[in-house]
């Protein structure tokens, strides 16, 4: 025979199976609905070395993104992710100023737009679910390229001035990919929300690839 703290655990357990139970089978909103999602996301540091010609210890660091998707089914989802990140690093590469290889600290910048596409493998609102999404990213290195520019606005503002000289940075534009596999709920409110981890590969060229690992919380709306 249960004693009293014995069966106040089993009603417990059986509480969360019956919420677990009807989370999972319960109707949910994403059958032929738009979305609109915020992403923060954080991103594990990561050394990479251009087969000799340079090297840059990246720190980890938080972005941010943000998306639009349509759900052709409450399975399975397309849409475009737009993100932005900003990361410090340590480069060593050659410098056509000093003639000879510098290690100095940089500020990395990437901006991307990806092509995602969703499947969830169930129908309720609970659901776990596998993404995948290809696309481009535009990356600034922070690294002088010796080209000096004149940047000014169209007229004289108090703030920035007149117009003054700066000097270029190297930049790439690179193909991108990866996959993602994560849970995600929705709340009768027709709000979401999910939670991921998974890679993102940079393909600067046939022989470097960055592959780094990212995790998600994304938080949206359908309608």
């Amino acid at each position: 025979m249960m004693t009293f703290k014995q069966a106040r655990i089993f009603k417990l357990f059986l509480l969360l199976f019956l919420l677990l139970n009807s989370a999972l089978y319960a109707r949910n909103n994403r059958d032929k609905s738009m979305e609109f999602y915020f992403i923060p996301q954080y991103i594990e540091g990561k050394t990479l070395d251009f087969k000799g010609e340079a090297k840059a210890d990246i720190d980890s660091s938080v972005s941010f993104g943000f998306g639009l998707g349509y759900n052709f089914t409450p399975n399975w989802n397309i849409g475009l992710l737009f993100s932005y990140a900003e990361a410090d690093y340590m480069g060593t590469y050659y410098d056509t100023a000093v003639g000879n290889y510098v290690t100095k600290r940089h500020s990395l910048y990437t901006s991307s737009i990806n092509i995602v596409g969703t499947y969830y493998f169930l129908d309720g609102n609970f659901s776990p679910f596998v993404s995948g999404h290809i696309g481009y990213t535009h990356t600034n290195t922070g690294i002088g390229n010796g080209e000096i520019y004149v940047g000014c606005p169209p007229f004289y503002d108090p703030y920035w001035g007149p117009c003054l000289p700066y000097e270029g940075a190297y930049t790439d534009n690179s193909m991108n990919y990866g996959a993602f596999v994560g849970v995600r709920y929705d709340f009768d409110n027709r709000f979401f929300i999910k939670g991921s981890v998974g890679t993102n590969i940079i393909d600067y060229n046939s022989q470097n690839r960055a592959d780094f690992t990212v995790y998600q919380i994304t938080l949206g709306s359908t309608f």
